[in-house]
Order: C-alpha cells, then structure tokens, then sequence
C-alpha cells in the first residue's frame, strides 16, 4: 500500500500545482496568488505524519521551483516546504482537533511558507524579494489559504482514507 500513498501524494502535488500555476493567476487576485500547492503539503503532512509531509515537501518544492516560468533559486521552495510538511506532520499527530482548527492551522502554516520563502530568498540573494510587500502577501496568502484550506484538506483526508485505512482500535481474534 506504500505505493498507492506515493502514487496518490504525487497525483495531488502535480494536480495543485498544475492549478496553481495556470488557472488561478486569470482570476487577477489582489496580493499573493493563492497557494494551492502549500496547502496541499501541509494536508498531506497532517495525514501522512512528519516523514512523509516532509518528502511530499521536497517534492513539490523541486516541481514548483522546475515549472516555468521558474526564475529564481533551484530549492528555494524546496527548502521551505520540506519544514511546511514536516511541522504539518508534527501538528497532524493530534487527531482529536477539529476541523476549523485543522484549517486555521493550515491557512498560518500557509502563510508562514510565504514569510520563509522571503527569509531564505533574502538569505540566499534572490532579487524578488521585496521586504515592504512581505506583510501584505502575508495576510492575503492567510486569507486565501483559509478559503483553499477549508476544501482541500478535507478533500484530501478522504482521499487518504481510502487508499490507507484507520487500523481497527479492537482486536478480534477467534479462538
């Protein structure tokens, strides 16, 4: 079943990204394009736990960072999703939370991605880091992110659930 997981986070990175990068952008939004891909990751690390958020990270930051028109740092957002992910998994090991607060998590994570794409941008020398804009993006991207979260990280824990299953809490062993 390992690889049907694989299979399944592979599928909802490129599909998030794909979305991402060609249908959001014709709405001509005010402030930080919607970052459907973060929010992705991050649903994926609660799922998934730290390991495997912190490998779907990497993956989709390596993707975002190769997809044209990919003008920055190679890793850049590689760097800062694999955190995103793992910090998502960390977070995702308390299963008694409830669902606004699962989103309210996900959407500060989601703009705590945009903050650390400009701390490690600035650190590396990425020319597009703007610093006055950092505090508006980050608001817009917490408040799209609330808006993604709240269909895509239920979307993906049935998705999950189907390919991997909850093990029983009681045995039953026959005798």
């Amino acid at each position: 079943m390992a690889w049907l997981r694989a299979m399944l986070a592979l599928a909802l990175v490129v599909t998030a990204l794909l979305v991402e990068l060609t249908a959001i952008p014709l709405f001509h939004l005010p402030g930080a394009t919607p970052d459907i891909l973060a929010v992705t990751v991050i649903a994926l690390g609660f799922v998934g736990g730290p390991v495997r958020g912190a490998a779907t990270g990497f993956l989709a930051g390596v993707l975002l960072d190769l997809a044209p028109p990919s003008a920055g740092v190679l890793g850049l957002s590689a760097v800062v999703f694999v955190v995103a992910g793992y910090v998502a998994g960390t977070l995702g090991a308390e299963r008694d939370r409830g669902a606004f607060a699962t989103v309210g998590i996900t959407g500060l994570l989601a703009a705590a991605t945009t903050l650390g794409i400009a701390v490690v941008g600035g650190l590396v020398g990425d020319p597009r880091i703007s610093w006055d804009r950092v505090t508006g993006l980050m608001l817009t991207q917490l408040a799209y992110s609330l808006v993604v979260a709240a269909f895509v990280v239920p979307l993906v824990t049935v998705l999950w659930r189907r390919v991997d299953p909850p093990t029983s809490r009681y045995e039953l062993s026959r005798q």
